[in-house]
């Protein structure tokens, strides 16, 4: 069961053109509510880190969206990469209703909020799992930490109408 303490409503974004193309887009401009249903739609994402020696790492991702950012759990390479940088970018699968996120993945300690992952998995995914204090494990005992990646911006475009190229950027939280 999900701990209500983690409910909690997203963050409204400031919404303004996005630059494409090599030109600010002239709209009319998505609403955040078109990309928002777009990432809780999604379960595979591609997640994008910063390799130790700087090249880009990325790597699909089961995931979901839910209490403001994109939680999953994995135990790639990307676990390293991500301590040493929490720096992520995060892209939908589509090309045509394009959602791309940029935020911090921030990993996740205690049962309860692994739990969150676990739940959701089953949910998602019909795939069993055993949140630990760690991480999240299948029942055969293979898995890992859980992250969350809250955006600072995120953009999107419905192709072909690049015009409506529109980017959310997330104030800091308190």
């Amino acid at each position: 069961m999900t701990n209500p303490e983690l409910l909690r409503v997203d963050r409204e974004p400031v919404t303004e053109p996005a630059w494409i193309f090599s030109y600010t887009a002239t709209g009319p401009q998505l609403d955040w509510e078109w990309a928002h249903k777009r990432l809780r739609e999604s379960k595979n994402f591609w997640l994008t880190t910063k390799a130790l020696d700087g090249r880009p790492h990325t790597r699909p991702v089961w995931g979901f969206w839910i209490q403001g950012g994109l939680w999953f759990s994995t135990t790639n390479r990307s676990v390293e990469y991500m301590e040493a940088d929490n720096n992520v970018t995060v892209h939908t699968e589509s090309g045509d209703e394009v959602v791309i996120v940029e935020g911090r993945c921030e990993r996740l300690y205690g049962k309860d909020k692994l739990q969150v992952i676990s739940d959701n998995y089953r949910e998602h995914f019909s795939h069993e799992t055993v949140a630990t204090d760690e991480g999240v494990f299948t029942l055969e005992g293979y898995g890992g930490p859980g992250f969350k990646v809250t955006p600072t911006k995120v953009l999107g475009w419905n192709a072909p109408f690049f015009n409506t190229a529109t980017r959310w950027v997330f104030p800091e939280s308190d």
